[in-house]
């Protein structure tokens, strides 16, 4: 059987850290590892040292920072990205496997559901949404199986992610200089440019302890991560044109939102890393042109992909 590597990222509240880590022990197949990355404050009450690795950052304590140092440490085939919160239900592993079938398959996105409410979608994957911003996937869907049919996720979110190794390690590690809430669209988009693809697996359903654990993040701004990703991956209408245009509107919108100004000015300031995203493009078309002459991926359309992530300015400026 191939072997997980399960990564839970520690960032303070220990008693959803420990219903998590209950629901991975209770499940987990012994193949597997488990790695929790934390900030150096975590003493390990339950004396778990012997079954879980425990690894202090080295970096300031954010998601990027863990999520690159769990996969340096891991010897996983596949890798698990939890966050405390989350509860896995019986038999992931068999159904995440299964969903990996496929060799062009990187990601793996479960159907994210809470106990209170299992009929409500919370969340069954992230994609790029207006302005380039970060969007949940079929949030507030009712599960049913016409709706399910619909979900078409770019990639799992940060909150559950299943990976392939050989494919993360293409692209890592993932830059830091992102803001973290926005590296698993950042993930996604590296994947999906580079050929690779994924799999939404609504066999897969895990539970979230509340829903608003996942949803305020709808409300973050991420101007110049989601700036960026205009330059890393080579989005259809890239341009100096559309940039301005997406500007001004925040700035037009700035007295009745106020967030609005603040991702004007990361949209601005994205300006100063061009040349460096333009390196990271020119990286993952090279990876790409390298995976199509060793694999025969079975990879979306490309046209198709920017057509569902691209339409035009005035929509996309709101």
């Amino acid at each position: 059987m191939p072997r997980f590597s399960i990564i839970i990222p520690l960032m303070g509240d220990e008693r959803l850290f420990d219903q998590t880590l209950a629901s991975i022990l209770r499940d987990r197949s012994p193949s597997s590892e488990i790695l929790v990355i934390h900030d150096g404050t975590y003493q390990d009450p339950h004396q778990l040292s012997d079954e879980i690795t425990f690894v202090s950052t080295e970096k300031r304590c954010d998601l990027i920072a863990m999520f690159n140092r769990g996969v340096s440490l891991s010897s996983g085939d596949f890798i698990t990205f939890i966050r405390p919160g989350m509860e896995l239900s019986q038999d992931w592993q068999l159904t995440v496997e299964d969903a990996f079938q496929k060799p062009h398959i990187a990601s793996v996105s479960p159907l994210i559901t809470t106990h209170s409410e299992p009929q409500k979608i919370v969340t069954a994957g992230v994609e790029a949404g207006i302005g380039f911003q970060r969007k949940m996937t079929a949030t507030r869907w009712r599960n049913t199986p016409t709706r399910i049919k619909r979900v078409s996720p770019l990639g799992p979110t940060s909150w559950a992610a299943f990976y392939r190794r050989s494919a993360i390690e293409q692209i890592h590690p993932i830059s830091e200089n992102l803001d973290s809430v926005f590296f698993d669209l950042e993930i996604a988009m590296s994947l999906r440019t580079i050929g690779m693809g994924t799999a939404f697996s609504p066999e897969t359903t895990l539970e979230v302890e509340r829903t608003g654990l996942i949803t305020r993040e709808l409300k973050l701004a991420h101007g110049q991560s989601a700036q960026r990703t205009y330059c890393r991956h080579s989005i259809a209408g890239a341009s100096i044109v559309r940039t301005a245009l997406l500007i001004a509107w925040d700035l037009i919108n700035a007295p009745l939102q106020p967030w609005r100004l603040r991702q004007a000015g990361g949209r601005i300031s994205a300006v100063l890393r061009r040349r460096e995203d333009r390196e990271y493009s020119a990286h993952l078309k090279k990876i790409a042109s390298e995976n199509q002459l060793r694999i025969p991926f079975e990879s979306p359309i490309q046209s198709a992909q920017d057509s569902r992530l691209d339409s035009s300015p005035a929509r996309r400026a709101a």
